[in-house]
């Protein structure tokens, strides 16, 4: 049925569900899981001279990719006594964008992902990662409250 599983987690309650879960179907259906976190891209900021623009993206840019290998890291780690192929991915960008080109890139089958718990109203109108992933990814979503 599902021979490689996306997970993508951001260090909420919510996406360690979602790993759990993963690693548990990957495990009773022999999957490959993919755990996967996306670093948000750094905006420009027009009041900032390029030379300190430079060096703020920086120090920014690798503090936000330090945290992501940590959050792949507890993951992996949590999900050690399962014994599956587990690989780690990590990219720049907008999660909704990010987490679609992964799920076509890596032709997974079932992408598992967090809710922000946001209320339907409140979702509709902000639109949240979940919800246009759900919309967009080239695969099954499930969504873990």
């Amino acid at each position: 049925m599902y021979k490689k599983i996306l997970v993508a987690v951001d260090g909420s309650e919510q996406a360690a569900k979602a790993a759990l879960h993963g690693a548990e179907l990957a495990a009773k259906l022999g999957a490959d899981l993919i755990l996967f976190h996306v670093v948000p891209a750094l905006p420009s900021y027009a009041s900032i001279s390029p030379d300190q623009l430079g060096i703020v993206h920086q120090d920014v840019a690798k503090e936000f990719y330090k945290q992501g290998r940590e959050i792949l890291n507890q993951a992996m780690s949590e999900l050690a006594d399962y014994n599956i192929n587990i690989s780690k991915e990590i990219s720049v960008g907008h999660p909704v964008d990010e987490i679609c080109k992964m799920v076509a890139n890596c032709d997974c089958d079932l992408l598992i992902m967090g809710s922000r718990g946001l209320g339907q109203f409140k979702g509709y109108l902000m639109g949240s990662v979940s919800n246009r992933v759900c919309r967009l990814a080239g695969c099954p979503v499930l969504i873990m409250r």
